[in-house]
This record gives structure tokens, C-alpha cells and sequence, in this order.
């Protein structure tokens, strides 16, 4: 069960709930077979510090015991184990901050023992709420769809063409591979000129993410709503794309005459005029969303060096680019053109790539446009609350009832699904109070 800060325990009880005691929950939760009150036992154990501390040596007593007591797989123990090391325990932020699970000890319990169900009510039955509907009632995740648009302006829709060769452009071939990503390869080792250069835009829609690999070897991994404007086979001294949306980008380092050439990914101004910026690389791995509904420009850096600067066109205020290390990220501002840099929660920035909706001290507004993104749905809110902020992590191939359903069980927000087609939409969500 999802508990907020202001559920207390008492720490008296909780400290002296027997060893087999913890063991019996443990056991019911891995199964999925407690009970909503088991869930709360376990829960209310785990919310006190001491708590925390008694999850810890336990997980430690299990992996160390030459004859473990509880009858968990072992991968469970170590995704437990992981959890706990690699989660931070945080003060309670002023703003009011509601936790999707009880602090660092249930996050791990979460993610560890339930596995890709990642939060364990997405699976049970509960009192009726506004979320709990029948199966029609429900919204599918997205999924690998994607268009390409040819340099004649022919379209070939991705998810749904067979595997292998797709069309030539110039002199590189387009081949879908059995994995479903797309790749581009020069037929021949020597450049084209740059009269032969043809651009290709693949664009991904709400409901949709794609993986490609460029012709010079980046790869690239488009989010929903997003794409990528690139030449078919890249000249000159600088290699350039276009991007609008959200990308994570493999970059491959390549030099021509002994030197090296930059990547360059370019983030036009917003539909109406606004922001736009560029981010320069050699060879890296990093993050850029880049959303028109967004205030700021994020790139993130996992690996190597990038140069994020401002496209702005008032010559009174030139470009000021900033040098960004990894685990650092680059919030430009679209509106004062003003770059800042922060600590990056690298695991957050990537999440979706890896399958996953992670938020930590995420306001409802941000974590909607997520969701809206990702199921293709239009999103009404009837509550002018703002300052619900939200953590925690949930599998981004769950029905969406899933998400809702655990935003819902903090009780601080409940959502109605109308799964009728609108505004080209599959449907939309009611956010209410």
C-alpha cells in the first residue's frame, strides 16, 4: 500500500514484529498473495527508520546464511539488495512532496520482490475508487511505431512494413533488421559530395518510441512525440541532426583527414517562435528533451563531454555555450536563453529509454505531459491543485490504470478514464481532486 510522511508508525511495535513474522510478509508479498492488511503490516514495519535499518541486516542475513531462511529466488534478494545500496535516504522537502511508496526499504521491496509488476496494487483488487474500472475502461502502453519520411517525401510506416531493405537513398541503403531497429549503411566506404547529401526525417507519434542507427554509427533512441531530421550520408566537416522532442543519443567518434568531427544536434525554436539551441558533441552519451510543451531544454550527460549553447538571434545577448561533465545537466531556459547547470539524476533522465516512468519530485502537471505522451492521451484536469509533487517508479509497459492507480492509493489525487477516441486521441483522463 502506498503510504505519504504522514502516516506514522509506532516504533515500539514495530521493532519487536518477529523475525518470522517478516519472514511470513515477505514471503505473501513475493507471491502477491497478501492481503491488503498484510500489506499494511509489512508497510507500517518498514516505515519507521529502525525499520529501514532491520530490512537492511535482514537482506544481509539472507545472502550471508549457509541455509537461507526465506524461499525467494535469488535475483529477487539481490534487485532487493541493489535498491537498498543505491537509494539515499532524504530529509522531507518543504513543499509537499507524496512518496509513491514508503521510503527507501518499501521502494526496494517494490522494484526488488515484485518485479516488473513494480508496484504491487497494479495486480489486486481494492475498494472502488475512480481509477478501478472494468478492463474496457482501460488504456494499452505504447509502443515501437515510428514513420519515416524519404528525401522525395514518400512516407514508409515502420511498425508495420516487413524486415530488410526499405529503400536507397543516394548511396547508403535503409535496412529494417529483425529487431526492429533501423539502419542506415553506405554502400560504398568513400563520401558522397555534398550535391548528393538527402535528408530523411523518421518521426515517432504519442504512443511510440524508435531506435535507429545513423549512417556514421551513433545510435539514436527516439521518445513519443519526437523526431529526428538527419542526411542519409553525412559530409563535410561537422555532422549535423535536427531534433524536436526527446532523444538519447550513442554517439561514435569519427575523424576524416586525421580530424575529428563534431556531432551536432540541433533543437529548433518552438512552433511558436520561442527557445531553440544547440548541443555539440564528439563522441558521448547523452540525453536531450527538447518538448515544445516544456519551460527548459534538459540535456543530460552520461558519458564524455558536450557543449550546450543558446540559438538566439538578438545580437545584444550572443551565445554563452556551457561545458557540460558527465552527470551533469543543462537546463536552458527557451524564453531568457540562459543556460544553467545542475547535478543530473542520470537514472531519472533515462528511464524511459529503459522502460520505465521514474519521477522524483515531480509535479502532477510534468508527470501528466509524460503520461499523456506515452498512452496518446488528452489530459483534463478539474482540480487547480499544483502542489502535489511525486517519486517513484513504475514499468512503462503497464495498462495505464497502473499508474494512476498508484498516484491514486497517496491520496492526494484521483483520475476517471474515458478510453473513447477524441481529438485524435486513444482517450483521455480526468485529473480530479
Amino acid at each position: 500500500m502506498a503510504y505519504c510522511y504522514s502516516v506514522r508508525g509506532t516504533p515500539e511495535i514495530l521493532s519487536v514484529m518477529s523475525k518470522e513474522r517478516i519472514q511470513y510478509l515477505l514471503q505473501r508479498y513475493a507471491a502477491n498473495e497478501a492481503s491488503r492488511q498484510e500489506v499494511q503490516e509489512l508497510f507500517e514495519w518498514l516505515k519507521d527508520q529502525h525499520g529501514e535499518d532491520a530490512l537492511k541486516n535482514f537482506i544481509l542475513q539472507a545472502q550471508t546464511d549457509e541455509e537461507p531462511d526465506l524461499s525467494l529466488p535469488e535475483q529477487h534478494w539481490n534487485n532487493i539488495w541493489h535498491s537498498v545500496q543505491s537509494a539515499t535516504t532524504r530529509q522531507l522537502p518543504k513543499k509537499n512532496v507524496r512518496y509513491l511508496w514508503t521510503r527507501m526499504a518499501a521502494a526496494a521491496l517494490i522494484l526488488g520482490i515484485a518485479g516488473s509488476a513494480c508496484f504491487y496494487f497494479s495486480h489486486q483488487k481494492t475498494k472502488a475508487t475512480a481509477i478501478v474500472t472494468a478492463a474496457k475502461k482501460d488504456i494499452t502502453p505504447g509502443g515501437s511505431k515510428a514513420l519515416l519520411t524519404l528525401a522525395d517525401g514518400s512516407t514508409i510506416i515502420l511498425d508495420t512494413v516487413q524486415n530488410g531493405l526499405l529503400a536507397l537513398q543516394g548511396k547508403t541503403k535503409i535496412i529494417k533488421q529483425t529487431t526492429g531497429e533501423l539502419l542506415y549503411s553506405q554502400l560504398v566506404s568513400s563520401e558522397p559530395t555534398a550535391g548528393e547529401v538527402l535528408y530523411n526525417t523518421i518521426t515517432t507519434p504519442a504512443g511510440g518510441q524508435y531506435k535507429l542507427e545513423l549512417p556514421d554509427g551513433s545510435k539514436v533512441w527516439l521518445n513519443a512525440g519526437s523526431s529526428l531530421y538527419f542526411p542519409a550520408s553525412f559530409t563535410g566537416s561537422k555532422r549535423m541532426v535536427k531534433l524536436t522532442g526527446e532523444a538519447y543519443f550513442e554517439v561514435a567518434k569519427v575523424t576524416r583527414e586525421g580530424k575529428k568531427r563534431p556531432f551536432i544536434v540541433v533543437i529548433p525554436p518552438s512552433r511558436s517562435g520561442v527557445g531553440g539551441g544547440e548541443v555539440e558533441v564528439l563522441g558521448t552519451h547523452f540525453n536531450v528533451n527538447a518538448y515544445n510543451d516544456e519551460s527548459v531544454i534538459r540535456t543530460t550527460l552520461l558519458e564524455g563531454k558536450v557543449k550546450v549553447s543558446s540559438s538566439v538571434t538578438n545580437q545584444q545577448q550572443p551565445p554563452n555555450p556551457k561545458l557540460l561533465l558527465p552527470g551533469k545537466q543543462a537546463l536552458l531556459n527557451s524564453k531568457t536563453h540562459t543556460i544553467r547547470i545542475t547535478e543530473a539524476n542520470t537514472e531519472q533522465a533515462v528511464a524511459w529509454k529503459n522502460g520505465f516512468f521514474r519521477f522524483k519530485e515531480t509535479g502532477i502537471h510534468e508527470l501528466m505531459r509524460q503520461v499523456a505522451r506515452w498512452y496518446d492521451v488528452d489530459v483534463e484536469y478539474q482540480t487547480n491543485r499544483s502542489d502535489q509533487y511525486y517519486t517513484g517508479v513504475i514499468s512503462r509497459s503497464q495498462n495505464i490504470s497502473a499508474l494512476l492507480q498508484m498516484l491514486e492509493l497517496t491520496g492526494t489525487v484521483h483520475f476517471q478514464i474515458d478510453n473513447n477516441p477524441v481529438n485524435g486521441k486513444r482517450g483521455k483522463i480526468v485529473v480530479l481532486p
